[in-house]
């Protein structure tokens, strides 16, 4: 898999840049032979996703093809790709998108797939190998608090596992970030016969057990930040940390939801975020929105400013820059003006998100202090661990807690049932799946939508 995905950028632009010459001559004509049938509350963000490809790539087969695409319309799609509807992961159940038959069925459990007992191989960069802090440089010691913390998240969940009289396993292993690390980690993994891997936290030896959990039909899980690439590697893994597309494209149909009488345009830097204001544009008008205004400031915020000034309604801001000093520009040029700020994970800060306003932003791993059972379970971790809990150990928590009541569910076919299992007991995290293409993984979109009240970070909403 690796000199397969070092060659894929190389492949995919040469292949844009021949969609891009023969959009014209083929996009409506004769010539295609493979479109895609809009159907109802799809969007292009949506399609692209089924597919595999960009929205860029369609629009390139589709001239004068915007994001805002109508029920019934045909769009070309190359020739090469197929939908994979039959396995992307159906959303859960909600007002507008009602339970079909099969999602009130029990789910089926293929025979064998069930076993008495299931092993987890957890896997963190302790550095095992050098005794004491002393002699670890500072990215190592910051690396094994991570470690510690994760492990003491897993802990507390496999006690609740044993309570839920889940019979699962937890075996732990330090692993670090090279080839060989990951090499190891998989005769690690023969050894135990893992049905779960979690872990490893660097991308080198996750790709080195990715081709493992393929061959052995497990599942691993991505539990930290990571580009959505490391999906190709095989369709037997999830990221549990959710991408930034899917963050965006939540975040704007919530911030319609949230601000009804009010304004709402998008900031971003081209070049830099165009993936997420396409992201953005999709989920506001999957909401029911009008066709999202968004503004460029790459090169200052004149023209954003402009049109506030001229607004005589209140206006919110979708503040979709991934560059601090671009989004601290932004945050200044605006200041005075009758404006509320949507902010993504990296937005959410003490300059951006202030007390007593309706300024919203986004955090992944989220423990809501205001939340009793939150308390309740921050309580216990000080207990066991005398510590504080951090982001860490509730996100390892939730992910040991979550695939562990999945195996109990769904035996070794955890990984074909992600939006199944059941979300009792989780503390930071919200779990929803979909399918990144046909031959790659599944990311997590769950979005935690916060505000900042009293000192704390507060959940604004509960998909769970």
């Amino acid at each position: 898999m690796g000199i397969k995905f070092v060659t894929f950028s190389l492949m995919k632009k040469i292949a844009f840049f021949f969609l891009v010459v023969l959009a014209t001559a083929s996009a409506f004509g004769q010539n295609c032979k493979n479109y895609h049938v809009v159907a109802t509350g799809e969007t292009l963000y949506r399609i692209s996703r089924i597919y595999g490809l960009t929205i860029a790539e369609i629009q390139a087969l589709n001239p004068g093809l915007v994001t805002t695409v109508k029920l019934g319309e045909r769009i070309c799609l190359p020739n090469s790709v197929k939908p994979n509807q039959s396995e992307v992961i159906e959303p859960k159940p909600t007002q507008d998108n009602p339970p079909s038959q099969s999602n009130t069925d029990p789910p089926v459990i293929q025979a064998g797939s069930k076993k008495d007992s299931y092993t987890i191989a957890l896997m963190l960069p302790f550095s095992t190998y050098k005794m004491n802090n002393d002699s670890l440089d500072e990215r190592s010691v910051k690396l094994r608090n991570v470690a510690i913390n994760m492990y003491r998240g897993a802990m507390m969940a496999q006690e609740e596992l044993q309570n839920r009289n889940v019979n699962a396993t937890v075996h732990l292993f330090d692993v670090g970030s090279s080839v060989e690390a990951g090499k190891r980690a998989v005769e690690r993994c023969e050894e135990i016969s893992a049905d779960l891997v979690i872990g490893p936290l660097f991308k080198d030896p996750i790709q080195e057990v990715a081709k493992w959990v393929e061959k052995r039909n497990s599942h691993l899980v991505v539990p930290v930040k990571m580009s959505n690439k490391i999906l190709l590697s095989t369709d037997h893994m999830s990221k549990a940390y959710p991408g930034n597309n899917s963050q965006w494209y939540y975040l704007s149909g919530f911030a319609k939801q949230e601000f009804p009488n009010s304004i709402i345009v998008g900031a971003y830097a081209k070049g830099k975020d165009d993936f997420s204001s396409e992201a953005a544009m999709s989920g506001f008008l999957a909401q029911g929105g009008d066709s999202l205004q968004v503004f460029d400031i790459s090169q200052g915020c004149v023209k954003l400013y402009d049109f506030i000034k001229k607004q005589n309604k209140h206006v919110v801001v979708l503040d979709m820059t991934s560059d601090e000093k671009t989004g601290a520009s932004l945050t200044t040029a605006l200041t005075g003006l009758n404006v509320n700020f949507v902010g993504g994970e990296s937005n959410v800060s003490e300059t951006r998100v202030e007390n007593g306003t309706k300024n919203i932003g986004t955090r992944n791993i989220m423990l809501d202090y205001y939340n009793l059972d939150n308390l309740k379970w921050i309580a216990e971790y000080r207990k066991e661990f005398q510590s504080e809990p951090d982001e860490f150990s509730a996100i390892m928590h939730d992910i040991v807690l979550y695939y562990g009541t999945g195996l109990q569910l769904f035996g070794t076919d955890v990984g074909k049932h992600l939006n199944e299992i059941d979300q009792t007991g989780l503390i930071a995290l919200g779990f929803e799946f979909f399918k990144t293409g046909p031959e790659s993984g599944y990311e997590n979109a769950y979005v935690n939508v916060v505000q900042k009240m009293n000192g704390r970070w507060r959940l604004k909403n509960n998909l769970k």
